[in-house]
């Protein structure tokens, strides 16, 4: 093996590309982990009854899929940053190892809870009546810990050896596969629950992490230039506990009215338990988490204005090294706010940010809408769903391909206007709509979804300029789960609102007994299409959003023109007035770093 390393070694180097076998191995990491995201839901009743939640409670379970989530978004950019200094190869194996403990404390949740009195942890405010679901909602944190940073180093490992050619292709391959895990989770976690258990959906991982693992660390080599950890800056620790206690109080502040929905509750069901409770949010935990977002901004640019150019130590990471607060080197902010200073980023930045926001009302609503107006099975309800899915990993592929060709700006701005068309026919969806109506809509959202992924990849990383490409993907990905949090956490708190309003202009029929059959029916009706208004209103406002996501997609530029695309495709060379000009560009964004800038490579790179 180790000659087959050396081997793919070797040919890395003459080519400057990512050797076939490696790029497949970091692919089949980032689907295993993706495979974890939703493996979960369709054991979800079984897991309830063997963790013994009461079925008046159930939304409790919906944090095993929440908690996922959360530690998705909170280790993303320390993550991203440690790969930055430690290297790519090193994070992802020690990501996959955490992957793999935390996926045998899943496994063994029931049998922990049973043996360990968690009594101490209601001081906290936590629900320990169901030790089991304590003990699985805690790994399920570790184990996204581990597999979220598994796609920004992924996409950082493509940015290191890719050139304009073939960096579109791979993010599309890796988006690729993510998508592809997350489509395939919920029919691989239904055959595993009822053949061997759901234990056994996490005890699996074992073997595979370790398949994966072992020719990941032969085949997947350094650059040179992440090898210099002394010339890496520092790691900031003060920043990732401001940015994660931001996080969790404003996950924690709307986590409360998600899981009404979440849980799998009909409209009914969430209708009186959000008028027995009252308000489930909590306004408290939102402004908490405004506040410390400001708090880490406000030391960012204080910081930075007091710290003299050439030897500045910016943001949080500044104070942070005065309480001792950071890991060795000199030390860079856990979200640098340089990047934001680069309008194609903060570009990307919203674009993911709406994306997310807009994918996850449709993969909520979009099944409630086939349960409860159209009265379809479950079954029923996640096919309709598979449609949208199943196009998300091909539009990725097609994307990538396309930004090699066309660039990162028209790509982007397509996809978005597909899914917005998607929407609105969503929109108009009838009460009875039929099957082919809901085909064509959902195929031309998965397709717009797909589409958008690699060029928000490309334009972070080539904004990034190398040496912050996991914090820049980190940072992309990291938004698009902050966007599907605040976009569930909208669909469910405005959703409902107006669900209730509808509900209470109910007339009853002249001459209908309350309660009476005839009263009933009519009401029963009333609600379907109280419920359709809502369902077809949402959808209108998620395409509005994707509109208003072309805005910033129009700001999309890579540091190279689409003509170098072209001129690559063809084998031809860069031109002189190119390379001076993408060098001069170069120059002037290290200049406002205070960092120095290596000779172009002017290497052609092939693609994967």
């Amino acid at each position: 093996m180790r000659s087959l390393a050396d081997a793919g070694r070797r040919q890395a180097e003459r080519h400057g590309r990512l050797p076939l076998p490696t790029l497949v191995l970091v692919c089949a990491a980032v689907f295993l982990t993706a495979l974890d995201q939703t493996v979960v839901v369709t054991a979800l009743p079984q897991m309830i009854s063997d963790l013994q939640i009461p079925v008046l409670e159930v939304d409790r379970a919906a944090w095993i899929i929440s908690g996922y989530l959360l530690g998705y978004v909170i280790a993303m950019p320390l993550l991203g940053q440690l790969a930055d200094r430690y290297g790519r190869r090193r994070l992802l194996l020690l990501c996959l190892t955490l992957f793999a403990v935390a996926s045998l404390i899943c496994g063994l949740a029931p049998w922990l809870g049973a043996q360990n009195d968690l009594g101490f942890l209601q001081g906290l405010g936590i629900d320990t009546r169901s030790p089991g679901l304590v003990w699985l909602v805690g790994a399920r944190v570790l184990q996204a810990a581990g597999g979220g940073a598994v796609v920004p180093i992924a996409m950082a490992v493509a940015g290191d050896y890719y050139g304009p050619r073939g960096l579109g292709p791979a993010l599309g391959l890796i988006g690729m596969v993510t998508e592809a895990g997350g489509v395939l989770g919920p029919l691989y976690g239904a055959w595993i629950t009822q053949t061997l258990g759901w234990s056994a959906i996490f005890f699996l991982n074992l073997p595979l992490v370790a398949l994966l693992m072992i020719p990941l660390a032969f085949f997947l080599r350094e650059p040179a230039h992440n090898l210099e950890a002394d010339r890496q800056p520092g790691i900031d620790l003060l920043g990732a506990a401001l940015l994660g206690a931001a996080l969790l109080c404003l996950s924690l502040g709307l986590a409360q009215e998600a899981t009404l929905l979440t849980a799998g509750q009909s409209s009914l069901q969430a209708q009186s338990q959000a008028e027995a409770t009252g308000a489930q949010g909590n306004p408290f935990l939102i402004a908490l988490a405004l506040l410390l977002l400001l708090i880490l901004v406000g030391i960012e640019l204080l910081l930075q204005r007091e710290a003299p150019a050439k030897d500045r130590v910016t943001g949080a990471v500044g104070l942070a090294q005065r309480l001792g607060m950071t890991l060795p080197g000199r030390g860079a902010p856990l979200i640098d706010l340089q990047l934001f200073r680069r309008s194609s980023f903060v570009a990307a930045a919203l674009v993911s940010l709406c994306v997310g926001a807009a994918l996850i009302i449709a993969m909520v609503d979009i099944p409630i809408f086939v349960a409860t107006v159209l009265g379809e099975t479950a079954i029923a309800s996640g096919l309709a769903l598979l449609r949208l899915t199943a196009m998300i990993p091909v539009g990725a592929l097609a994307g990538g391909w396309l930004c090699g060709r066309l660039g990162s700006r028209p790509v982007a701005i397509g996809g978005l206007l597909c899914t917005a068309a998607a929407f609105w026919l969503m929109h108009l969806w009838p009460l009875r709509v039929d099957w082919n109506q809901i085909t064509l809509s959902t195929l031309l959202g998965g397709w717009g979804f797909g589409l958008v992924i690699a060029p928000i990849g490309v334009i972070a990383l080539d904004a990034a300029r190398g040496r912050q490409a996991g914090l820049a993907a980190a940072l992309v990905t990291m938004l698009r789960m902050v966007g599907m949090i605040l976009g569930l956490a909208a669909l469910t708190s405005w959703g409902l609102g107006y669900f209730r309003a509808l509900a209470a202009a109910f007339v009853p029929p002249a001459g209908a007994a309350p309660f009476s059959s005839a009263y009933l029916r009519a009401y029963t009706a009333y609600l379907i299409s109280a419920a359709h208004t809502v369902y077809t209103t949402i959808f209108l406002v998620a395409g509005i959003l994707c509109l208003l996501a072309v805005l910033p997609a129009l700001a999309f530029r890579e540091s190279q023109p689409v003509a170098f695309f072209k001129r690559t495709l063809s084998g031809g060379e860069r031109t002189s007035e190119e390379s001076a000009r993408v060098t001069a560009e170069e120059v002037q964004a290290s200049q406002i770093e205070g960092k120095s800038v290596p000779a172009p490579d002017t290497r052609e790179r092939d693609q994967p």
